[in-house]
């Protein structure tokens, strides 16, 4: 039984969306999980404000969490009202209904707008479905002799909202279809093929003109300047509401927003967030769960927004600027204690630490740092996979238990889910391809051999290779890299040149795989080490990248990489161009295609039918082995229900996922295993990658 009440413990750490740990421990909620990543719950207090705030963070580091702490406890304050929209499903379930006047395959650029139309809608839908179950739910509970009137005169305004965002949306789209047809018949008979895919990562392949799309993105522009009023439609609405309520401030919580593309966020940005919050008099607050370097910011105020991060560095930054990062060292290694602490003592309230570890608590803590840097999803992997290779076999976890799942964690998410992922998540202005990001950490890690190889001597014991300095201009080099989780930034310091620089970390699963040293750059005689001229990167980086890549821009003049950060000081300016008085862009683009073909193995045998999203759900299926329940699925892969039920019905189609009839009926709930076939499928990707990474000699 404890043993089974452990692994409850390290699912519990790996709580995504808004899964809640009632599932877990009954008569328990979010204020007996929470722990604050700073001191003095600094995070969630600053969060609480009545300012629109920016969660900033990479995936596992419990914005989600945060978020029902937050709407928990705004729950006390009479004078505020919030709403939760998760705004990935939202996304991906805003498919819109295609007119019969639209062939199937026709223009993206229509398509697309009909899509964002009705992204739209859906906002605004949302919000009202939102605000009506508050007021029917929430605010007749609380007070007591609430006026009749008031009720039916918030209702009367929450179904204003909805007549008319479907009224300007129909007439938007009506818009659509005609500006549609005329452009149809302009083109006399001209041939137009196209490969058309409406879904959340749409995959549009076009052979119309730039002119037409052009023409038809901008007809979308204007016809929702013409229609949609936001201040009439919405906002307006809001503030009677406000007025009926007699309430302060309507927080309106967006999770998960990184996950849609930058083209869907600059719609809801543009015609959602910053018309509520620039014009609704104070009244409407955001609070954004967002990844670094993935939010379009608009018009919104940067001065008038906060942002918290989560992450190591810049959560902790702000409290040690010096070289000396054991101030940071301690504070992360505080959260790390009190959020397993927390979490080990709702679960076992008269059990020690050495029922199930064979290590001391002290090491266990700076060991689950080290492999996780305060993740706190990735932590309930690693001691999930210590539940299976070792206290379900009688072992205690020792620390080679915890090293080796943080290997297969590198293994079995990090690395796998990059290399399958054709729509990895990436920064926003990130220009550089995922094979040239994967191809340079290859160089980087080969450079790290050589730095702790016996080639150099050294005093340090174990010669540790995980650290490495970059210029600090040089780092968005290495953003696509950190986000996915294959590096992280651990600390600023001044090169030998006295420039200011990074000092990344690599992960610890990945160190391991790689048989190099980790040790974390926290004492002076470690830094000093990691400042050797040998483990500085930026010739290896632009060397890299002045072979790989190249700046161009649209008549074709090319530049080499280096005059990146003169080019981008001029607003990329094509200086060429400026020469004969025209005025061009310049950007980065691919100049050695050799590497983008080696990788395009995934693709082959009709992989590219199969979404990153179907292939992740039938991987969880195959490394389970067992039937389970949409909600099991739904919690495990980070997706609401009913895009898990979307995917299980194309994948049932196609016999790779099969109901398990047996015990759906036992059961009396639909449970969901892979075929044979399934198998196969999954089987085969995973042999493509591994064939993939031994044909570029690179075993990431």
């Amino acid at each position: 039984m404890d043993k089974e009440i452990f692994l409850q413990f390290a699912e519990s750490l790996k709580l995504v969306r808004r899964a809640r740990v009632e599932d877990f421990i009954k008569d328990k909620n979010v204020d007996d999980i929470y722990t604050d990543l700073l001191p003095s719950n600094a995070i969630i207090n600053k969060l609480n404000l009545p300012r629109t705030t920016l969660l900033v963070g990479r995936k596992g580091t419990g914005k989600s969490t945060i978020f029902q702490k937050s709407q928990k406890d705004l729950i006390e304050n009479k004078k505020c009202i919030s709403l939760y929209i998760d705004v990935k499903s939202l996304y991906d379930n805003s498919t819109p209904t295609i007119s019969d006047e639209i062939p199937k395959f026709s223009s993206d650029e229509t398509h697309k707008c009909l899509l964002y139309s009705h992204l739209i809608k859906l906002i605004v839908l949302e919000t009202k479905a939102k605000l009506d179950d508050f007021v029917k739910q929430s605010i007749l509970q609380k007070i007591l002799g609430f006026e009749y009137e008031k009720i039916q005169e918030i209702e009367n305004v929450l179904n204003n909202i909805e007549e008319s965002i479907i009224d300007v949306i129909k007439k938007v789209n009506i818009s659509l279809v005609t500006s549609y047809k005329n452009t149809q018949e302009q083109k006399d008979g001209e041939e137009f093929s196209c490969n058309v895919e409406i879904s959340k990562n749409p995959s549009l392949s076009v052979g119309s003109k730039e002119t037409s799309n052009g023409f038809l993105k901008k007809e979308f522009e204007s016809k929702l300047i013409t229609y949609l009023d936001i201040r009439a439609c919405l906002i307006d609405n809001l503030l009677r509401i406000k007025e009926a309520l007699q309430i302060d401030h309507l927080y309106i919580f967006l999770d998960d927003y990184s996950e849609i593309n930058e083209e869907a966020q600059r719609i809801f940005m543009d015609w959602f967030i910053a018309p509520l919050n620039n014009l609704s008099a104070d009244f409407v607050k955001f609070k954004i769960a967002i990844y670094p370097h993935r939010f379009y910011y608009g018009k919104l105020d940067n001065s008038k927004i906060d942002e918290i991060s989560l992450d190591f560095f810049d959560a902790y930054y702000t409290f040690e600027k010096k070289v000396d990062i054991s101030k940071m060292e301690l504070l992360a290694l505080d959260y790390t204690d009190r959020l397993i602490t927390k979490r080990f003592n709702l679960f076992f309230s008269f059990q020690k630490w050495d029922t199930f570890f064979s290590i001391s608590k002290g090491e266990l803590v700076d060991l689950l740092f080290s492999v996780s840097f305060n993740n706190p999803r990735k932590i309930g992997y690693i001691l999930s996979y210590c539940y299976e290779s070792c206290l379900i076999h009688g072992v205690k976890i020792n620390r080679d238990a915890v090293e080796n799942a943080a290997l297969r964690y590198y293994n079995d998410v990090v690395l796998k889910y990059f290399i399958a992922n054709n729509f990895v998540t990436k920064p926003f202005n990130d220009k550089i391809s995922n094979e040239h990001q994967f191809e340079l950490l290859f160089k980087i890690i080969e450079r790290q051999k050589l730095n702790i190889s016996t080639a150099y001597r050294t005093r340090m014991k174990g010669k540790p290779g995980n650290h490495f300095i970059i210029n600090t201009n040089l780092n968005h080099l290495l953003s696509n890299l950190e986000l996915n989780g294959f590096l992280s930034t651990y600390n600023c310091t001044k090169d030998k040149n006295d420039e200011l620089s990074t000092i990344y970390s690599l992960d610890f699963g990945l160190c391991k795989r790689h048989n190099i040293n980790f040790n974390r750059a926290y004492t002076e005689k470690l830094i000093n080490y990691f400042a050797l001229p040998r483990f500085n990167m930026n010739i290896l980086v632009l060397d890299y990248f002045n072979k790989t890549q190249v700046i161009k821009c649209s008549q074709g003049h090319e530049f080499p990489y280096k005059m990146h950060n003169t080019l981008k000081s001029y607003n990329m300016k094509c200086p060429t161009c400026l020469e004969n008085d025209i005025i061009t862009r310049c950007e980065v683009v691919i100049s050695n295609e050799e590497i983008k073909d080696r990788l395009k193995l995934i693709e082959n045998k009709n992989i590219q039918k199969t979404t990153f999203d179907e292939f992740i759900l039938l991987d969880y299926l195959r490394t389970i082995n067992k039937s389970v329940t949409i909600s099991k699925i739904s919690n495990s892969l980070d997706r609401s229900e009913l895009s898990v039920k979307i995917l299980l019905s194309k994948l049932q189609e196609r016999d790779l996922v099969k109901e398990d009839i047996e015990v759906s009926r036992a059961l009396r709930k639909d449970h969901y295993m892979i075929s044979n076939t399934g198998g196969k499928f999954v089987d085969r990707i995973n042999n493509i990658i591994e064939n993939k990474i031994k044909e570029q000699k690179i075993t990431i």
